[in-house]
């Protein structure tokens, strides 16, 4: 009963022609490749909180197939309208058999490995690989040796290998079948391979509509897995770079420009050349004989949701919290984007960077910056890293502007390298309170920048950890807490660990009592966040603790929970020591009562090469999209997400256009903010 089918089936592919079967066997291989890499996907990422079988995962299923198709079929589309061509018909030339072997061949590789460079960024950093992977590339050892030790490369280049072997066989097994007699008319074989071309084009067009189908439909859910879900890897990688922003566009400055310098209260003639420059004083000053020492401490992907996640038992930063509870805790405190590079650049020099592609501190034009630093000319300036400072291009951009900076990196200590991100923290702390121990008894206060970077893949944990034990929790535990894994989760608790061993430390130097502490995280991250109802603007990439601590000067221990921005750091800062200065940046000082009630946060996806961009005020959160559409939520719960800008139209406008003007004049600014 099933031969007959099958026989039949047989006999009617016979009459299709060999080039049209050729093509659809492979286009169809190719579909099934990329379909099985999807589901791959899903099942690996798919959170614990999203049900599997919904309608929106079902419908990115759906879209996901669409534009899967549409690659399979570009990659068959050359086969199709050149090989009819003689001198390279591979079905009549040896040489073009072999020609198009190789091309089917190695476009399958191609694009086999941007799926694996996907599916490994998407574990990274919980978005689909788009061009702002080009930053790994400049310093391509540090990213080679993150990869090596954070994933299983030896499994996955055998597994690459036997897929692009077998793909290699399959092509090879197709173009080589013999040819059946042609059973039409060459006019019908014609019409035939017009059919069908037709029909491969429409596979790409990829719905029966007036435009095509876009990446930008699958963005149809506010759920960012389901978004991500939807779209193809290759495609949506290759889009990114074909929608590049520029640099700076002078009339949308100097349209927004009016609304910043009214908020930073600017005058003549500053208004004149777009100028935020103002002088400030301090509102905020602690009791001090003699300036006081710095210490400013930044813990890598701290995210404040991490460090509060203290269900079922768990207790990931008990040194953090220890500390908190004698100094000035800021409870809302947000970074402007989720990169370490780009959090360095705006906490020094109070820019958010927002450069498309590779950050500003790889541009040789904006290298000249200046820094509130710059106003803190008695101190000592040092900087420790526990890997290279060539990290990022970070090492030209500080000693270019910083005047008089030590820079403590890889090859500056005894302590053996640990792994990719160079000697451990417990050592870098250890190293660090030394060298500060010696530079203490010198005449002049120190400001030190303490940059940790352990707490990264792959989470390694060092011999002598300094009393540090793993330890075991359940993964349900885990993911309900917001850690993607064990590992993670003990990195974080090592990190914690580390930051308690460096007071144990510090407390017997006779410079403790005669230092501030600046304690922050340099951002959050999206992996194992449970909040996701902004997608890639959820509050888990910005939101950090940032903690100033300093038994010898801070009698009274508390609380803010005022919104504070990144850029506000050095401003507060400042203005917490005593000390005047000028500012020409985006930062605002939060003692100061003049914009008491005014404060704000602005936020942006450093992982999308059009970015969107977002403003946290008070508890309201406007989410502003890259074509111009913007909605106003309310930043805490209720957890369904709701649209409230019919409900404060005014609110929802201002901060709208107070974000573009953020975005729009920071881009101007990072060309304009020249130290002379």
């Amino acid at each position: 009963m099933i031969r007959k089918p099958l026989t039949a089936l047989f006999e009617a592919g016979k009459r299709v022609p060999r080039r049209i079967r050729f093509i659809t066997v492979v286009f169809l291989a190719n579909l099934a490749v990329f379909l099985l890499f999807r589901i791959g996907f899903l099942l690996y990422f798919i959170p614990g909180s999203t049900p599997l079988f919904s309608s929106p995962i079902l419908k990115a299923l759906y879209l996901g197939i669409k534009f899967d198709a549409r690659l399979a079929a570009l990659a068959c589309l050359p086969v199709l309208f050149l090989s009819g061509i003689p001198p390279i018909d591979p079905f009549k030339k040896r040489t073009a058999k072999t020609a198009w072997t190789v091309y089917l061949v190695v476009t399958f590789a191609v694009i086999l490995v941007v799926y694996l460079f996907d599916f490994g960024f998407f574990d990274y950093r919980r978005t689909r690989l788009d061009s702002t992977v080009l930053m790994f590339a400049e310093n391509p050892l540090i990213s080679l040796k993150m990869v090596w030790q954070s994933y299983a490369v030896i499994p996955v280049l055998i597994g690459y290998a036997l897929l692009v072997f077998f793909y290699f066989r399959l092509v090879k097994k197709l173009i080589s079948l013999p040819a059946f007699p042609p059973l039409h008319s060459k006019w019908k074989r014609v019409v035939v391979h017009v059919v069908f071309g037709f029909l491969l084009i429409g596979v790409i067009y990829g719905k029966l509509a007036r435009y095509p189908l876009r990446w930008s439909e699958a963005f149809f859910s506010p759920d960012h897995f389901v978004s991500q879900f939807g779209v193809n890897p290759v495609l949506y990688f290759s889009k990114t770079f074909s929608t590049r922003a520029e640099n700076y566009d002078i009339r949308e400055v100097r349209k927004y420009y009016p609304l910043l310098a009214d908020y930073y209260g600017i005058g003549e003639p500053e208004r004149r050349e777009l100028s935020l420059r103002r002088s400030c004083t301090p509102s905020h000053v602690i009791e001090a004989t003699a300036p006081p020492n710095i210490v400013v401490i930044i813990l890598e992907t701290f995210a404040a949701y991490k460090v509060n996640a203290r269900n079922d038992g768990l207790d990931p930063a008990p040194n953090f919290a220890r500390l908190s509870r004698d100094g000035i805790l800021f409870t809302r405190y947000f970074v402007p984007m989720e990169n370490t590079s780009r959090s360095l650049f705006s906490f020094i020099f109070g820019i958010p960077d927002v450069t498309p592609g590779r950050y500003s501190s790889w541009h040789p034009l904006l290298v000249n910056q200046r820094t509130l630093l710059d106003d803190f000319t008695e101190y000592r300036k040092l900087y420790f890293l526990g890997g290279s400072a060539n990290w990022g291009n970070i090492r030209g951009v500080l000693l270019h502007n910083i005047g008089g900076l030590t820079i403590f990196e890889e090859g500056s200590y005894r302590s053996p390298v640990h792994d990719v991100w160079g000697i451990s923290d417990a050592d870098l702390f250890m190293e660090s309170n030394e060298a500060l121990r010696a530079v203490s008894v010198k005449d002049k206060p120190f400001f030190a920048i303490i940059q940790t970077s352990g707490n990264h893949r792959p989470f390694l944990i060092p011999e002598d950890a300094r009393g540090f034990r793993t330890a075991e929790v359940d993964s349900k535990i885990l993911e309900k807490n917001g850690f993607f894994s064990l590992e993670e989760y003990n990195g974080f608790r090592f990190l914690d660990h580390c930051l308690g061993y460096y007071f144990d430390l510090a407390r017997k130097e006779d410079y403790f009592n005669h230092t501030i502490f600046v304690i922050f995280g340099d951002h959050g991250t999206l992996g194992g966040a449970v909040d996701m109802r902004f997608g890639d603007l959820s509050p888990g990439s910005f939101h950090v603790p940032l903690l100033f601590y300093a038994p010898g000067y801070i009698k009274e221990p508390r609380e803010i929970s005022t919104v504070m921005s990144h850029l506000d750091l050095l401003p507060s800062l400042a203005s917490f020591i005593g000390k005047s200065y000028i500012n020409t940046t985006l930062g605002r000082n939060i003692f100061d009562p003049a914009f008491k009630d005014k404060m704000f946060a602005f936020t942006f996806t450093a992982f999308r090469t059009i970015p969107r961009i977002g403003l946290i005020e008070d508890e309201f959160y406007v989410n502003v999209e890259p074509g111009g559409a913007f909605h106003l939520y309310l930043l805490e719960p209720p957890p369904a997400l709701e649209d409230v800008t019919a409900r404060y139209p005014r609110r929802a406008e201002r901060m709208r256009t107070m974000a573009k003007a953020i975005l729009e004049y920071s881009r101007y600014l990072l060309y304009h903010n020249k130290k002379n």
